[in-house]
């Protein structure tokens, strides 16, 4: 069951989602680079260095996911499950490893460009196989059951009917809200929707508006995006203005952050009136780039770009929620009963900026600490059904209200922000609430509103929220753990 809150995908195409549910659609598909794993000039504590100072984010969070991290994409994704990663015999454990952005060693295992489609794959036929568990595809979330205080379970929608399932708890697993950005490498369906049902249930979200948008999307005229993935530089690429300079002004060059690389970018492209900036990899034979990048190349190749020839057209998108539904190590949330793991999750291990490939790992990690959690909660299954008050199925909102939508979200808190464009943001948003009150559109608008809100209110310039009127500041307190 994937999370609706009264959204689902946008626009037109969340009814034809709802009639051909594919439970593998989730941003853990898309991801390509690959997974943090270790290598033999790396340690736990370089990690941990390696995740704080690309986001000053918590250091609790950081050495948990260090430690337990590397031990459980080997037990867990090499050994049991055995994702097909790429293999070299010369290499760590007869494991080929690559360097990423703003990472002190290689340490990034991949499966070419497809890892997170690889380990997707893995993880489903893992749950198909556990007699224990009903996959129910097509479900959608409409809200949390709250009873005495405590998450009992989902009202649901499934063809055209409305459900409730209840249990011991919940465990939110809905991804982030890139789709609300009109540039996005977020498949249509990432709106948001988990942190609109925690916030329909009185949950704590923290840090919303730290959006970090990936510096190398594929730049169309038609608009369309495609991520271009941060290995292309881990292996070679660099990103040039339209004289064919380098020009990220950084000690690291284009494997600097990813927000610092996203500014810059944003900024070359402002002095120069650029379009977009320039990848450039052909110093790479054209054989090693199809075997290496072969989902990468054949896009580009679509769209008339010779990768061993051509720099790659590239601008920065929407990508990935730092913050999320506030919890603990253990994925408790706020609300007795409520967990939540991945991006819809806030343990505070990204801070103001994620490290590269630190996302697949952190749902490994968090994930199975959330579900050791929710498996040993005490509470008792509610013998009958709240008396949550009736939910309905919304109707659809058109497609223009969407679009409307992910413009104001973009103009608004996009790569650069101004407390006159929040402000103007909200009054938008404010206009959209009243045109499309009580539609599939609700859940969508609270959680703009919410990212919006905690945007104008942050004064601070820092990490991926950058504000032009504002100082900027390197890093923040760490959270607790």
């Amino acid at each position: 069951m994937r999370g609706g809150a009264r959204g689902g995908a946008a626009g037109s195409r969340s009814r034809s989602l709802h009639q051909a549910p594919d439970p593998e659609e989730a941003n853990t598909r898309y991801a390509q680079g690959g997974i943090v794993y270790t290598g033999p000039d790396d340690s736990p504590g370089l990690l941990v260095e390696d995740v704080v100072g690309s986001g000053a984010g918590s250091r609790a969070a950081a050495e948990l996911l260090s430690r337990e991290g590397p031990p459980l994409v080997r037990e867990l994704l090499i050994e049991d499950l055995q994702v097909p990663f790429d293999r070299d015999a010369d290499g760590f454990e007869g494991l080929h490893l690559t360097l990423e952005a703003a990472h002190s060693a290689p340490r990034i295992l991949h499966h070419r460009d497809t890892t997170g489609r690889e380990i997707q794959r893995a993880l489903t036929r893992a749950v198909r196989d556990e007699e224990r568990v009903t996959l129910l595809p097509g479900t959608e979330a409409l809200e949390l059951v709250v009873s005495g205080g405590r998450c009992a379970g989902v009202h649901a929608a499934r063809d055209g009917e409305v459900l409730t399932l209840l249990g011991r708890g919940v465990v939110l697993a809905t991804g982030g809200l890139g789709a609300l950005y009109e540039h996005t490498t977020n498949p249509p369906a990432a709106t948001g929707d988990g942190f609109a049902l925690a916030l329909g249930a009185g949950a704590r979200l923290r840090d919303l508006h730290y959006v970090q948008f990936h510096p190398t999307a594929l730049y169309s005229p038609s608009g369309e995006r495609f991520l271009v993935s941060e290995a292309v530089r881990g292996e070679g690429g660099v990103l040039e203005d339209p004289d064919g300079e380098e020009f990220v002004d950084h000690p690291l060059g284009s494997l600097a952050p990813r927000d610092v690389v996203a500014r810059e970018t944003w900024s070359m492209m402002e002095q120069t009136g650029s379009p977009c900036a320039y990848l450039n990899i052909t110093h790479r034979p054209e054989g090693w780039l199809e075997e290496r990048f072969p989902a990468i190349h054949a896009r580009c190749s679509s769209e008339g770009i010779d990768m061993a020839r051509q720099p790659i057209l590239v601008v920065p998108a929407a990508h990935y929620t730092c913050g999320g539904v506030e919890t603990d190590l253990c994925g408790r949330t706020s609300l007795r009963g409520l967990w939540a793991a991945g991006e819809v999750a806030s343990t505070g291990l990204h801070g103001s900026n994620r490290l590269a490939s630190t996302s697949l790992l952190e749902g490994l990690v968090f994930g199975w600490r959330a579900g050791e959690s929710a498996a040993h909660s005490p509470a008792p299954v509610p013998d009958r059904r709240p008396s949550n008050p009736p939910v309905s199925i919304p109707e659809g909102a058109p497609e223009e209200a969407w679009r409307r939508l992910r413009r104001v979200v973009w103009n608004a808190a996009g790569l650069v922000r101004t407390a006159d464009g929040l402000g103007e943001g909200l009054a938008e948003i404010e206009g959209l609430e009243k045109e499309y009150r009580g539609t599939a559109l609700d859940g969508a608008l609270i959680v703009a509103r919410t990212l919006l809100e905690g945007a104008l209110s942050d004064g601070r310039s820092r990490g991926c929220h950058y504000r032009l009127d504002a100082r900027e500041e390197v890093a923040f307190a760490d959270l607790p753990g």
